[in-house]
């Protein structure tokens, strides 16, 4: 039988009675180092676990071979980013009893003077630093580890044109305890070494932006302006630049299948219909707006600011010239190439198994678009047109007004 034990911080003022009284009561008790010199009372057999994984979990198989009640000592609470999970895949077949300890989570929230029950969490111990969320709409705690430590985190969303409050919690609890609250500008130049931290990422509102592409009004926008799917066309600010119409917008989109996430690149993006609709989608990812065209780009932003869209990046310029701009993206939609389509397909940074969705108003362009995807491997390809048809009112009657028809190309990217 397991017994999984949170020790919370692992200083013994922190460790409730019950904790000391099962660990009293365990025949064999595994831990690091630093976990185990908390119980020096302990008169059962120890095992010391070391930082491999594997070797950990045989260390625990051949004490389970002896059948004995045996304590697995974890930091923290077992159910935060512990070692949990891989003993329940590990040992299905065994009883294993779990008792909670003060996580480092709830150290750093009660530090910030913060409720958490609405957070959000992330752990990038471990982890690619793509896991943060792009827009930070409500506190999030980070367990940082290794390579990602809080000021690599802090250059990570400074590269991605924001300059977000972070607290910083090191060693809590410990002597040695720092915390502080600083922007990640100030966060990313600090030397201080900080190995066991856990940070804090303050939601957008609290942000200072270092983005010239960024409206300072509020979010969400005024009554009005409400960002939402199938947004009538003549709420978009428009110019002389062409937009894809409202009744097109949505089936694009549909076929892009958005998740909140997401990291969408909108390529010949004109005022950013839709753009600013698939940010709506995104609401915890990015949307990158790539346009070359001047009055274009002015559109793109005068839309952002009407709708209050945070998460909308302008990137200036055409495709693919632009891509070094792009992080890895999970969402393509491409609605002008400006006859680069080869170069864009064969370039653009979509993750494998991202989506692909081209529009076109040509049946030389389906062809053309059709035989590249199929050349570069691309999955589910599929194609439909679309002619809506709108119904205006004249006096008594109704006539009809035909859009232009379209074809929509979606595919998957495959294995290269």
């Amino acid at each position: 039988m397991l017994q999984v034990i949170g020790i919370g911080p692992g200083r013994p003022e922190w460790l409730p009675p019950a904790i000391n009284e099962l660990v009293k009561n365990c025949e064999i008790l595994i831990g690091g180092s630093r976990a185990l010199e908390l119980f020096p009372d302990f008169t059962g057999q120890t095992y010391v676990l070391s930082g491999n994984l594997a070797s950990s979990i045989e260390v625990i198989r051949s004490a389970l071979i002896e059948k004995n009640l045996i304590g697995v000592l974890v930091s923290g609470d077992p159910g935060f980013f512990s070692f949990l999970p891989r003993l329940k895949k590990e040992f299905p077949e065994e009883r294993i009893d779990v008792h909670p300890g003060i996580s480092s989570l709830q150290f750093a929230f009660a530090r910030a003077e913060l409720a958490w029950q609405e957070a959000d969490f992330a752990s990038v111990h471990g982890r690619e630093l793509s896991v943060l969320p792009q827009v930070i709409t409500r506190p999030t705690a980070v367990l940082t580890g290794g390579e990602n430590t809080p000021q690599a985190i802090a250059q990570f969303y400074l590269e991605q044109g924001n300059n977000p409050q972070i607290s910083i919690g090191n060693a809590l609890a410990y002597p040695e305890e720092f915390w502080a609250t600083m922007d990640a500008e100030k966060l990313a130049q600090d030397e201080t070494l900080l190995k066991n931290a856990i940070v804090i990422l303050h939601p957008d509102s609290n942000q200072t932006s270092i983005s010239n592409n960024q409206p300072s009004d509020s979010y969400p926008p005024e009554r009005g302006t409400k960002l939402r799917l199938g947004i009538p066309d003549e709420e978009f600010l428009r110019g002389k630049v062409p937009m894809t119409k409202a009744e097109i917008r949505v089936q694009v989109l549909a076929k892009a299948q958005i998740s909140a996430k997401d990291r969408v690149v909108d390529i010949g993006a004109g005022t950013g219909s839709i753009s600013i609709e698939a940010a709506g989608l995104a609401s915890e990812g990015v949307v990158y707006a790539i346009e070359h065209n001047s009055e274009a780009q002015k559109l793109i932003l005068a839309n952002q600011e009407k709708f209050g869209v945070p998460n909308l990046r302008l990137i200036p310029g055409a495709a693919p010239d632009v891509f070094g701009e792009l992080p890895p993206v999970d969402v393509c939609i491409i609605g002008g190439s400006s006859g680069r389509l080869p170069e864009i397909l064969q370039t653009v940074p979509l993750i494998t198994g991202g989506r692909i969705v081209i529009t076109a108003v040509t049946i030389e362009t389906v062809a053309q678009g059709l035989k590249l995807l199929s050349d570069y491997n691309y999955q589910d390809i599929d194609t439909v047109s679309i002619q809506a048809v709108r119904w205006k009112a004249v006096q008594t009657l109704h006539m009809a007004q035909a859009l232009n028809p379209i074809f929509i190309i979606s595919a998957r990217k495959g294995e290269k």
